[in-house]
């Protein structure tokens, strides 16, 4: 079982994770040509980006799910009525967009206003609805290699475009933004003919408001649980940028969030591939305890599995930082990578409590575990920043994300359905050790380094085994 879902995660990642490997790989190229102002730039507008980019779908992808589910023969009528009224959901939110980066961008780029908002606002209002719904398309009909192709195909371009525009044009921060653009237009062009071509989902903009109000009235309230995501992983350079501290510095945390996403986005396809295979076991749980027992197994695993890469790569992250990033600036952020990339080890411990409270249908109380990490995560960076600097916030998003993977353990809800205990809070004891342990031994000596990397990965791999093989492997 743990080795047919590793094998699903590398068809939903692996297309996607080449780019972003092409992507760190070109840092030694672009990086001499930027500064900490080209990142602080970069941040601050994508943060405003990303935030309202999580209106963008109003979180109807639940409905649309639901109608393939439920109606395999009728969907395509509800898709196309949301398809229409999202479209002009997306002018609305592209206005809106327009509004916020007028009065967003930073000084430092106020000579490209008008460039900036074209390169943002434009893709959204084009090409967003069409990416959204063929994604989603794919991924819950099981075709995930053309979502593969892709990301393979736009992120290269991607890549390619950062390394011409900024290694070549020296157009540095805008260099991103006209690679990002390209790159919507690719995505939108090979999305447009499956979707518009073979599947005829054309867009009915003489929708039915009753079925719009309707399917909004379900959408609406996920909107929270998504947008505590944003407030997770992006929303601290917004609120660097609302305390007005200086570009640079914003750069600096930019840097270094970056090496946290990264991770963070390689992470999201085994979370794709597990999700299946956690409503497999939860189907059979109360029935079988062995089910549950599994699930805890893989859970485990991949918790293990998540640290010991975090932790090793953290180990090396100075000397990673002083290979990749040829700017002796910008390779001061590597303690505060450490910090952010240890922070999403607790993703395996939240999919353990969040994928049986979900299929149990205790949605409702989702927000106790999503929506109080990103509030919390804000509040605190508002209130320490001021006072502790970029610092506080890698500090802070670390304890929120912590909470995040911990927090659902201690609900109400959980405790009457749960049927094994997952030991949650020696778990996050040990993932509160780690990040002390890696951070102390950052700047140690390289073949110190080396030995504890041989002794970590031997017994991150014997415990890995261990939970492996009570997952039926072969099967």
């Amino acid at each position: 079982m743990f080795r047919k879902l590793l094998s699903h995660a590398a068809i939903y990642g692996l297309a996607a994770q080449v780019p972003r490997l092409a992507g760190i790989l070109a840092l030694p190229v672009i990086t001499p040509y930027l500064t900490t102002v080209d990142y602080g730039v970069g941040g601050v507008i994508t943060a405003y980006v990303v935030a309202l980019n999580t209106l963008i779908s109003l979180g109807l992808s639940v409905v649309m799910v639901n109608s393939f589910a439920k109606h395999p023969h009728h969907y395509k009528w509800v898709w196309r009525q949301l398809h229409g009224f999202l479209s002009v959901w997306a002018v609305a939110n592209g206005v809106l967009l327009t509004a916020v980066l007028w009065w967003a961008i930073p000084e430092e780029a106020m000579v490209n206003r008008w460039e900036l908002l074209a390169l943002n606002v434009l893709p959204v209002v084009l090409f967003g609805v069409t990416e959204y719904q063929g994604t989603l398309l794919f991924l819950i009909s099981q075709r995930p290699v053309p979502v593969a192709i892709r990301s393979f195909v736009v992120g290269v371009a991607t890549v390619g475009l950062n390394i011409y525009t900024i290694a070549y044009l020296r157009m540095g921060y805008m260099g991103w933004f006209y690679a990002n653009a390209a790159g919507a237009l690719i995505g939108f062009v090979y999305y447009s003919y499956p979707m518009y071509l073979k599947e005829k989902m054309w867009p009915i903009f003489n929708f039915k408001w009753p079925r719009i109000r309707q399917s909004l009235k379900i959408s609406l309230p996920i909107i929270p649980h998504h947008f505590s995501f944003f407030l997770l992983d992006t929303s601290d350079r917004l609120v660097l940028d609302l305390l007005k501290v200086p570009v640079p510095r914003i750069g600096l945390y930019n840097i270094a969030s970056s090496f946290g996403l990264y991770f963070m986005a390689a992470s999201n396809a085994v979370v794709q591939a597990a999700s299946p295979f956690y409503l497999q076991y939860y189907s059979k749980s109360g029935k079988d305890i062995e089910a549950a027992r599994q699930a805890r197994s893989m859970t485990f695993a991949l918790q293990l599995l998540f640290l010991g890469v975090t932790f090793i790569l953290c180990l090396w992250l100075k000397e990673l930082f002083i290979l990749l990033i040829r700017n002796s600036e910008l390779q001061q952020a590597y303690p505060l990578a450490i910090i952010l990339m240890m922070g999403y080890n607790y993703k395996p411990m939240y999919l353990g409590a969040v994928n049986l409270l979900s299929y149990r249908e205790h949605t409702g109380v989702l927000w106790k575990i999503s929506t109080v990490a990103g509030v919390g995560n804000v509040i605190l960076n508002l209130i320490l920043i001021p006072y502790f600097g970029i610092e506080a916030a890698a500090i802070t998003t670390f304890v929120a994300l912590m909470y995040m993977g911990y927090s659902g353990y201690a609900l109400k809800e959980y405790k009457q359905i749960a049927e094994v205990n997952y030991h949650p809070w020696l778990w996050l004891l040990v993932n509160i050790m780690a990040l002390l342990a890696v951070y102390l031994l950052k700047d140690v000596d390289l073949e110190y380094k080396a030995i504890l990397t041989a002794f970590l990965g031997a017994g991150a791999s014997i415990g890995y085994l261990y939970f492996g093989k009570r997952l039926a492997w072969s099967s």
